[in-house]
């Protein structure tokens, strides 16, 4: 009968968990490298940083992202939990980072809420003037034969319809963009918290 060798059966079962949190970890810095890599490029190429509308769109596709980032810190912070030091300053960034991305929501509700009253701001200035140039026009001015006074005075409540659409439209739409980018913030925000506060708690 053949003898296995006693190191071979110890050292065996050992290789594989570390192989293992390798895999993890090399997986784990490619998403977060890849997730900071495109925010970076994001703002070098914006052509106005302080632009409201590039702030919004910004935390729309940080916020679609941020799983990867979920991801990736959950992979290297496993991967690094038999060194207590490094796993302890990595949960803290997690639990820093979860706090920002639940703070960042504050931000997008404001800058969302601005970009509405913007937007509605906009249609009614611009139906204010379509309703002035109609109102004013003189009775004999020089219009095509199939615009009459009656017309016009027809043209005016189509008008008034025509605005609060569009407005309702412009708020629905601001409304329905701030609940998907927020939602996306909690929940990746709670689950970095969460995932800092089990690295922190971890005892090797």
């Amino acid at each position: 009968m053949t003898s296995i060798p006693g190191s071979q059966i110890i050292s065996t079962p050992s290789v594989w968990p570390s192989a293992t949190r390798n895999i993890f970890l090399v997986l784990g810095l490619a998403c977060i490298v890849g997730f900071v890599a495109n925010f970076l490029t994001l703002i070098i190429i914006s052509p106005d940083p302080m632009a409201l509308e590039w702030r919004l769109d910004v935390m729309q596709q940080v916020s679609g992202r941020s799983i990867v980032l979920f991801f990736g810190a959950a992979l290297v912070l496993y991967s690094l939990l038999d060194q207590p030091t490094i796993a302890r300053g990595l949960a803290l960034a997690c639990l820093i980072t979860g706090v920002v991305f639940l703070l960042s929501g504050v931000l997008v509700i404001r800058d969302g809420i601005t970009l509405q009253n913007q937007a509605v701001g906009t249609i009614e200035s611009q139906s204010e003037a379509i309703r002035s140039q109609l109102e004013s026009a003189a009775p004999g001015a020089n219009f095509p034969p199939e615009i009459t006074p009656e017309r016009i005075k027809e043209a005016l409540p189509q008008l008034e319809q025509q605005t609060e659409t569009l407005k309702q439209n412009a708020r629905g739409s601001a409304v329905r963009a701030m609940i998907s980018v927020l939602s996306r913030q909690v929940i990746i925000g709670l689950g970095l918290v969460s995932l800092g506060r089990i690295g922190l708690r971890h005892k090797s």
